[in-house]
């Protein structure tokens, strides 16, 4: 029944609708790209290195070329996937932020007296429940006031 309520013929123009919320969130899948691309990376050479240190072939030309290697491919997949990861992190925020942004302003509205608040959200969009509760309290608001 909720769901019904929240089928909203708008649609939202742009992506990034709360730039400080889906940057930061979006900043911090990067940080955590970064270090799990670092640590891949260190832990490849490690082992590589440990390998050609026993086998004592550390200085021969086909293993620095390997360790090479290994950098410029792990380095490649990172630029790779960092756009994908800023994609994804916009697409997933664009869920909660449009709501945040639709919620506030409902609010807002409620604040300045203007009970005629009819909150309606996307379908798959966050915050379903909240907006329920928003549409109800100014329902509540209404019929106390007439």
């Amino acid at each position: 029944m909720a769901a019904a309520k929240h089928q909203g013929t708008y649609r939202r123009r742009r992506l990034v609708v709360n730039p400080p919320l889906q940057y930061r969130f979006v900043g911090v899948m990067l940080l955590v790209l970064l270090l799990l691309t670092g640590g891949a990376l260190a832990s490849v050479y490690l082992a590589l290195w440990t390998t050609f240190q026993t086998f004592e072939v550390a200085s021969e030309p086909l293993a620095v070329a390997q360790l090479s290697m290994v950098g410029l491919l792990v380095t490649v997949q990172l630029l790779v996937l960092a756009p994908v990861v800023v994609w994804i992190g916009i697409r997933l925020t664009h869920k909660v932020a449009g709501p945040l942004v639709r919620i506030n302003a409902a609010l807002q509205q409620l604040a300045h007296g203007d009970y005629n608040v009819q909150l309606r959200l996307r379908k798959g969009d966050a915050l379903l429940e909240v907006a329920d509760a928003i549409n109800t309290l100014a329902e509540s608001l209404r019929t106390r006031k007439s």
